[in-house]
């Protein structure tokens, strides 16, 4: 019966033993499973978050490089088309500053054409004068020359 008694002791002992360190033993193992479990699950939804962030962030990067790469062929087409704009109005200038020169030039040939027949005529009155006033004197020339200027007038008007 000893034996019965030590049992029964030895079981109560167990029990005894068994709540605090089921308690606190078992009670913390539990805590720091669920502490793990909701660092787990915590760096779970980061991690989610962050592979979001990432794509985000490569949608945005497309997009910018597309974006960029928009900008540069409008940038490459309105170059050119400013390119040839120039072009056109300086070949313009070229041809209208040729054509004035050109105007200019024939302004002046007709300028000095007028100047050399001018003189020239000029040149033939006063040796024509000078011929009749030798050759039949003052007022016989005087005459003629008075006709002669008549005749020129009246064939130009």
């Amino acid at each position: 019966m000893l034996e019965f008694v030590l049992l029964i002791a030895l079981l109560i002992l167990a029990v005894l033993v068994w709540r605090p360190f089921e308690k606190n033993v078992l009670g913390a193992l539990d805590a720091r499973a669920r502490r793990i479990r909701d660092e787990l699950d915590e760096a779970e939804r980061l991690h989610d978050e962050a592979k979001d962030l990432l794509a985000r962030h490569e949608r945005e990067l497309h997009e910018g490089e597309r974006l960029a790469d928009d900008i540069r062929k409008r940038a490459e087409t309105e170059t050119k088309r400013l390119h040839e704009r120039l072009e056109a109005d300086f070949e313009a200038a070229v041809e209208r500053r040729t054509k004035q020169a050109e105007e200019r030039i024939a302004q002046e040939e007709a300028k000095a054409v007028a100047d050399v027949r001018r003189q020239a005529a000029s040149l033939a009155v006063r040796a024509t004068r000078r011929l009749l006033e030798e050759r039949l004197g003052g007022d016989a020339a005087q005459k003629v020359m008075q006709d002669a200027i008549r005749d020129v007038t009246q064939r130009l008007a």
